[in-house]
C-alpha cells in the first residue's frame, strides 16, 4: 500500500514512525471503537463524564485503526496530531473537527488539570454522535468490515 503524502511528510518530520503492519490490528481497533460506542450509548444520562470518556476512547481507537492501516505510529507528536490527521482523512467538517479537538483538550484538562467544570450532557452526547458517524467512515477508509 502506498501511504498518502501527508503521512510520508509526518514520517519525514519525525512526528510519525513507519511500522510493519500487525495482522488483524485494524479490525480489532475498530471493533474496540464499536464496543466503546455501544458502552457510551448505553450510559446513564445522569453521568455524562462516563459517556464522554467512553466516546473519547472509542474515537481514539478509531484513530489508531486508521494509523495502523497506514502503517504508522505517533512519536513525539502524540495523540493530538494523530487525531487531527485522521480527522482530515475522515473529511470531518470544521465543526466536527473542532468538536473532536476540543474533546481531546477537555479530556486532558479533566484528567490531568482539574475536574471542573464537569462534562455536560451536551458535550457527551455530541462526542457519542461523532463517534457513531465516524466509525463507518473509518471502516470504509480502511476497507474493514466491522465484526460485532
Amino acid at each position: 500500500m502506498i501511504r498518502p503524502p501527508e503521512y510520508e511528510n509526518l514520517i519525514k518530520s519525525g512526528a510519525f514512525a513507519a511500522v510493519a503492519a500487525t495482522q488483524g490490528a485494524v479490525g480489532q481497533y475498530l471493533k474496540n471503537a464499536s464496543d466503546y460506542l455501544e458502552a457510551a450509548s448505553s450510559m446513564d444520562p445522569s453521568k455524562p463524564m462516563l459517556a464522554f470518556t467512553m466516546a473519547y476512547e472509542g474515537f481514539y481507537c478509531l484513530v489508531q485503526g486508521v494509523l495502523e492501516f497506514h502503517t504508522v505510529r505517533t512519536k513525539d507528536a502524540g495523540r493530538n496530531l494523530a487525531i487531527q490527521r485522521v480527522a482530515g482523512d475522515l473529511k470531518l467538517s470544521v465543526g466536527e473537527f473542532k468538536l473532536v479537538t476540543d474533546a481531546h483538550s477537555r479530556r486532558n484538562g479533566t484528567t490531568y488539570t482539574s475536574p471542573f467544570p464537569p462534562v455536560t450532557k451536551a458535550e457527551a452526547s455530541a462526542l457519542v454522535s461523532l463517534l457513531a458517524k465516524c466509525l463507518p467512515l473509518a471502516c470504509g477508509l480502511t476497507g474493514t468490515a466491522l465484526v460485532t
